[in-house]
């Protein structure tokens, strides 16, 4: 037998014949639980987000502009520095396509104190 016709499967007698596969057994595969959607070691920083911004709110599209403590409160991190956030900031683009910018406190209250924009 050549191995050339083994591996392209043209003659896979040789298996039948040695009783390495019985063609009487039907072949079932079974899974024992449903599977689970992927878990992510943001699930709980996403899930405090949500509940920040709002749910209905939480979309393609959207920009969170936070400070860092805000931040800090709402997902809190060991280390308290912005860069704490940039593997959470990407994921949100790129699973969310949310962008999530990390502001100074002083450019969050020039932007809600600005004439006819913020509260």
């Amino acid at each position: 037998m050549d191995l050339s016709r083994i591996l392209l499967g043209e003659n896979d007698d040789f298996l039948h014949e040695s009783g390495m596969v019985n063609l009487d057994e039907p072949i079932i595969e079974t899974l024992g639980k449903p599977c689970a959607p992927p878990s992510s070691k943001f699930d709980e920083d996403i899930k405090a987000l949500r509940k920040y911004v709002g749910e209905s709110d939480f979309q393609t599209g959207l920009t969170i502009e936070i400070t860092l403590a805000e931040l800090l409160d709402i997902v809190p991190r060991q280390r308290r520095r912005a860069d704490a956030y940039t593997t959470l900031i990407k994921h949100l683009k790129n699973e969310f396509e949310i962008e999530l910018k990390i502001i100074k406190a002083n450019e969050k209250e020039n932007f809600y104190n600005r004439k006819g924009q913020g509260i």
